[in-house]
């Protein structure tokens, strides 16, 4: 008998890989001779002895919309988004809205939706009392056990076809009195287990698969800034998760080694070094640049006539007469004479070197040029020079007595 076109009831998403504890994966038989065997069951305490029954515990964890399911639970509901199987189980069978499905779905679908029957290896999908696997490899070896009040007993390895020894009981009344007999016979143990419907939509699938991108990302700047390779990382989580093997084998499973060369960012301590070296090639670009315009002017000022340069007061000027610097205009102090008299510090005024293109010629002793400063004197007078304050005029050594200025 089978249940379809039920609502069913949301249990929650499953998108990740979940572990079922160790006791959830044996057949439970109800007796030593009865021909079925059902997995994801627990021994609990019913009337006084043990007997085996649907539990939570066998079941990937639900949201508290989903309640407590009632014994038996006849399939109980369907995960959405559902994108990933229980351990030990795969994909059995699809099934699509509007489309044919691979076996007699109980619970139904919306429009979009796809749903998928996960169930153990060497199962297959059928519709006993609602959604569960049957058993339909042969040879399978599975994991068979008896209750003895909530504790597996007489646990072992069987191979299936398993054949057993049933015993039936008869009654016969066709002569008016009551008579009972017993008949064994040989039978094929069928070994069923719950299926998990997995519903989901085309958006589930693309939303899983941004995320993933983004946590692989994030994976491999974390591996970059810390120098941990993914397989330390899995390992670690395996040895973490103690007890639970579920997550840790969900964490092995998915952690894996990430290049250290990835090319998603840059670290912190990448950045620095950049920063770091770019700076130093400024430096070393600006001294070399300094040094360039130093060579230059050093140059430049070898090439110079020295009669030309610039000289400074109390310095080493062109000539043994020092003086300030001149500024402005086209004047140039050119060096004083300094046979026999001490040079005044200051500039002449109106002091102008002659253009270098201009003819060089002897003024006649009666003329000066420029005006009241240049002028030959008479051979055998001492030659003089008034302070600048005064105004030079042509001087003959008869008429005034030599003076000396300091």
């Amino acid at each position: 008998m089978g249940f379809t076109g039920l609502p069913g009831t949301a249990l929650g998403p499953l998108t990740t890989t979940w572990t079922m504890p160790d006791s959830c994966t044996v057949h439970v038989l109800n007796c030593p001779t009865c021909d079925g065997g059902f997995r994801g069951q627990q021994c609990v305490s019913t009337d006084g002895r043990g007997a085996p029954q649907d539990h939570t515990t066998c079941w990937p964890p639900t949201t508290s919309l989903a309640g407590t399911p009632r014994y038996p639970f006849v399939g109980w509901g369907f995960y959405s988004p559902g994108l990933a199987c229980p351990a030990g189980y795969t994909t059995a069978c699809t099934a699509q809205y509007g489309g044919r499905s691979g076996w007699d779905i109980e619970f139904t679908l919306i429009p979009g939706e796809t749903a998928i029957g996960c169930c153990p290896e060497g199962f297959e999908c059928a519709n006993r009392n609602g959604n569960t696997c049957i058993a339909s490899r042969t040879p399978l070896t599975v994991t068979t056990a008896l209750c003895s009040g909530t504790n597996l007993v007489s646990v072992s390895p069987v191979t299936v076809p398993l054949l057993v020894d049933v015993t039936a009981t008869t009654t016969d009344s066709s002569d008016g009195a009551l008579a009972t007999g017993t008949t064994v016979y040989v039978g094929e143990v069928s070994l069923l287990a719950p299926m998990y419907q997995l519903n989901f939509q085309q958006s589930d699938l693309e939303s899983a698969s941004s995320a993933s991108a983004a946590s692989s990302r994030s994976s491999a700047g974390l591996t970059r800034e810390t120098g941990v390779t993914g397989a330390s990382q899995s390992s670690q989580g395996t040895s973490s998760s103690g007890g639970n093997s579920g997550s840790g084998q969900s964490h092995s499973g998915t952690d894996t080694g990430v290049p250290a060369t990835s090319s998603d960012g840059l670290s912190t301590g990448a950045i620095a070094g950049i920063a770091v070296g770019a700076a130093l090639g400024g430096i070393l670009l600006g001294v070399l640049a300094l040094l360039m315009i130093l060579r230059k002017r050093k140059k430049a000022k070898a090439a110079m006539n020295p009669a030309e340069l610039d000289v400074t007061e109390g310095g080493a000027g062109a000539g043994a007469g020092a003086g300030i610097p001149l500024t402005g205009g086209d004047y140039k102090y050119l060096a004083t004479p300094t046979s026999g008299t001490t040079p005044s510090p200051y500039p002449p005024p109106n002091a102008r070197e002659l253009d270098s293109a201009a003819s060089a010629v002897e003024v006649p002793g009666g003329y000066a040029y420029p005006p009241r400063w240049a002028a030959e004197m008479p051979t055998g007078q001492e030659i003089h020079e008034f302070p600048g304050q005064y105004g030079g005029t042509e001087l003959h050594g008869h008429e005034y007595q030599s003076t000396r200025y300091s």
